[in-house]
């Protein structure tokens, strides 16, 4: 059995660490802060449990104290992302999609991969929205209220150019977003944000997976992808594009994960 390995991902609003060993996931740990003492502190935690100093390390390493800076081995991200999400999901060819503050998205085939684009709507964009729409905060009381909203509510829709379809489109599909506003509900404002966020990033990862020829497996990682109504929508755009999302377990330390499995090829080839 293999020595254990600790990845770090360093994203813009969490930083997530992941216990690694023989590339199966031993533990993990996320913590909302990406400042220094934050992440020394969780390290330490971390080798507490699981005193080894095989480190690797994804996303933004500006200003990284020395201390650590000589502990760890840096990990390009796009190559955390994809492999993490790929090795997760069990698929060698596919369409990851980083679903963080923003959304970034990697194409694997058999263990490379590369960045095809993203957008910066993601979680990020929930939160603000979130806070200047429904006055709150808290994303996952967010999420409460809209599974039991209605984005209709909120947007124009195909039904409301008095049309029954159009094309591929039913007649329950956004026309546009936050343009046929016709409910003040907590529930429907919240279902609307959350419907706007998952259709740009879902339209976006099926036209990058069909481009790559793998529209039957698009792998959703990163916090985002916890959220039910995220999944739910993301869900509806695939049967419009006829592509399909994956949601592997621990998907949200997926990037961490991949960090030390990167490491793991590097110094076991």
């Amino acid at each position: 059995m293999s020595e254990m390995i600790i990845g770090i991902d360093r994203g813009a609003s969490f930083t997530d660490l992941a216990v690694v060993q023989d590339k199966s996931l031993v533990d993990h740990l996320s913590i909302e802060a990406r400042g220094w003492p934050e992440i020394g502190a969780a390290l330490e935690k971390i080798q507490g449990k699981y005193p080894t100093r095989r480190i690797a390390f994804s996303g933004a390493s500006t200003d990284m104290p020395l201390d650590l800076k000589v502990q760890v081995v840096n990990v390009p991200e796009i190559e955390s992302i994809g492999l993490g999400g790929a090795t997760l999901a069990g698929c060698k060819t596919c369409l990851v999609i980083s679903m963080g503050t923003g959304s970034a998205m990697v194409h694997v085939d058999q263990g490379t991969a590369s960045h095809m684009g993203g957008t910066g709507v993601g979680g990020g964009t929930i939160k603000g929205l979130a806070k200047l729409i429904c006055g709150m905060e808290d994303v996952h009381r967010l999420e409460e209220l809209a599974l039991n909203g209605n984005a209709a509510g909120m947007n124009m829709t195909i039904g409301d150019l008095g049309l029954d379809d159009l094309s591929f489109l039913s007649a329950d599909a956004t026309v546009s977003n936050f343009a046929g506003i016709k409910s003040d509900s907590q529930e429907d404002k919240a279902a609307g944000i959350l419907s706007l966020v998952a259709e740009t990033i879902g339209i976006i990862a099926s036209l990058c997976a069909l481009h790559a020829g793998c529209g039957s497996s698009i792998v959703g990682v990163g916090k985002v992808a916890a959220n039910q109504h995220i999944r739910h929508t993301l869900g509806r755009v695939g049967d419009l594009y006829q592509t399909k999302f994956i949601f592997p377990e621990h998907a949200g330390c997926a990037t961490a994960y991949g960090a030390a499995i990167k490491y793991m090829d590097l110094h076991e080839s």
